[in-house]
């Protein structure tokens, strides 16, 4: 037996039943039906709790307020791990470059106080780099 024959034969059995209801209880049901579809109209659409994001406080009042008041903050909860996370790559970045600019100063002034290392002579960028410098002149 497939789904849909399953589906077909569950569907048949609730017809079935509703059938053998008596108009009392079919009535009460269909009412039943009603208020909770007005009920569900007028309360609009369903909101999620999280309590995990909401703040508390020994005797303050709640923050979420239901609509305006602190209830943007429990939206915003999830957009703090990534603003965090793009400023330490702005700042991991930034420090790599001051290391960087720092590491070809201190080479450069070697080179120019002629107490440079050999190697820096021999460096393959270090020979473009006059190469350059020379064209340029």
């Amino acid at each position: 037996m497939n789904q849909d024959e399953f589906g077909f034969r569950i569907r048949q059995a609730l017809n079935d039943g509703a059938e053998r209801l008596d108009y009392r209880t079919v009535l009460r049901l269909e009412q039943a039906r009603g208020k909770a579809l007005a009920r569900q109209r007028r309360a609009g659409p369903a909101t999620v709790r999280l309590p995990a994001l909401q703040l508390a406080a020994a005797g303050a009042p709640p923050v979420d307020t239901g609509r305006g008041g602190w209830g943007w903050l429990r939206g915003a909860g999830w957009m703090a791990p990534l603003v965090a996370l793009a400023v330490a790559f702005v700042a991991i970045s930034d420090w790599q470059n001051e290391r960087e600019i720092e590491r070809l100063a201190a080479l450069d002034f070697a080179v120019l106080l002629d107490d440079g290392p050999l190697e820096a002579y021999a460096d393959h960028v270090f020979g473009v780099l006059l190469q350059a410098e020379r064209q340029a002149q």
